[in-house]
């Protein structure tokens, strides 16, 4: 009895592989597929490379040497440069000084001076077009009052430069109990949004391919002539693996994608994103996520026999993509990816997905967690296996009106 159940197996194997290799051939290799793809491609790096941009600008326009105050100061004033300079570095403001005379700076107030300085040093008057900068009068209060000080210390016999860093070290020193947490919406966020985006994208297109190949084979009849020669459970699983391994090869070509353009760019740099791995969660979840949906809408779409049905079933099924990945936007951040709710949605097969990632960016899982909800996902599985082989089988070869989930349940 072993030999013939081993030929079965074998002769199921290869008509799964026919299946696999028939659904790659005509679903990935599609010019409408491959310029969708380009096009998601194309807006992946750009994305990012318009973001570095707009992220770098600040940094790009201070390398440049722009500064952000330009004061004109009169030769009376000019004691007070260096300390002008030392304030402006102290508070991280760029200054520009430039010796002009009352006249000369009149005339440029209104073009590319901020303000000028005159008068005694201990004591200067501050002129501008209209109202002065806050920031600016900040900076030159404390310039006029370190050389004040300087002045005084330097008349009663002591040493500036010691009074100085004293004055520097009589800060209190904050220590806070709390742990540095990231910003809700730093690069974290975007690592986390583009993850579960992805998957989100992924896991909605490859169940509509599945769902659809479904019903056209059956509006078709092109099933009848399939189930001739192989088994219900044989079409759905080929169907399945082959579509599968084209969303796989998506999320591979997009998400290396965008690790490629973080790296050349340097976005990331400076952050403590492991973005590697995860590049290599997003694929483990995906797998995962694939299974769970994927045997919904194969088995769920053989329960009508038109396409113009078909959002009938589709439409449940994203809303059941939709709820996860928005609670994972919005409950995934800093301040609430180790709340209670968090956890336990985490858990849920139809959950996980898109949770775990986000959690993952932020450090807010532990192993022990990943290892239950992987567990538990693949647990589901055979559940899953089981329902939709039962519908896909009782409803593939119904004719007329829709099908009934339950009348396939029962058979």
């Amino acid at each position: 009895m072993s030999r013939p159940d081993k030929t079965s197996r074998t002769g199921s194997f290869a008509a799964i592989g026919m299946v696999a290799r028939r659904e790659v051939k005509a679903r990935f290799l599609t010019k409408s597929n491959l310029i969708s793809l380009a096009i998601m491609l194309v807006v992946i790096v750009v994305g990012v490379f318009v973001l570095d941009y707009f992220v770098n600008r600040e940094d790009d326009a201070a390398a440049a040497g722009e500064a952000d105050y330009t004061l004109a100061v009169d030769t009376s004033v000019s004691e007070l440069e260096p300390q002008l300079t030392q304030t402006g570095e102290a508070l991280g403001t760029s200054l520009e000084i430039v010796e002009l005379s009352r006249a000369d700076a009149e005339a440029r107030l209104a073009d590319d001076v901020d303000a000028f300085l005159s008068g005694e040093p201990g004591r200067p008057e501050l002129l501008v077009e209209d109202q002065p900068n806050q920031q600016l009068l900040a900076l030159v209060t404390s310039a006029v009052e370190s050389h004040v000080l300087t002045t005084e210390v330097t008349a009663l016999g002591g040493d500036p430069q010691e009074v100085g860093a004293a004055l520097a070290a009589a800060v209190p020193q904050v220590e806070s109990l709390a742990e540095d947490e990231p910003s809700d919406f730093g690069p974290e966020y975007l690592v986390a949004i583009l993850s579960i985006s992805l998957l989100l994208f992924a896991l909605i297109g490859t169940g509509s391919l599945i769902a659809m190949g479904v019903v056209e084979e059956k509006t078709s009849r092109v099933v009848e002539i399939l189930l001739a020669t192989i088994r219900p459970s044989e079409l759905l699983a080929g169907k399945i693996l082959g579509i599968g391994i084209v969303g796989l090869g998506q999320v591979v070509i997009l998400g290396g994608a965008a690790g490629a353009s973080f790296a050349a760019t340097g976005l990331l740099e400076g952050f403590q994103i492991d973005l590697g791995g995860t590049m290599l969660l997003v694929l483990l979840w995906f797998l995962l996520g694939f299974a769970v949906f994927s045997l919904l809408f194969g088995g769920f779409a053989a329960l009508i026999s038109r396409q113009e049905e078909i959002g009938a079933v589709t439409t449940p099924l994203m809303f059941l993509m939709f709820i996860p990945f928005y609670l994972a936007m919005f409950m995934g951040m800093s301040n609430s990816a180790e709340s209670t709710v968090m956890r336990v949605l985490s858990q849920i097969p139809f959950f996980a997905p898109f949770m775990m990632p986000v959690r993952h960016v932020y450090g807010a899982v532990e192993a022990w967690e990943m290892a239950l909800a992987i567990g538990i996902a693949v647990a589901a599985i055979p559940l899953l296996v089981w329902i939709a082989g039962r519908v896909y089988r009782r409803g593939v070869l119904h004719t007329g009106g829709r099908m009934k989930l339950s009348q396939a349940l029962r058979g």
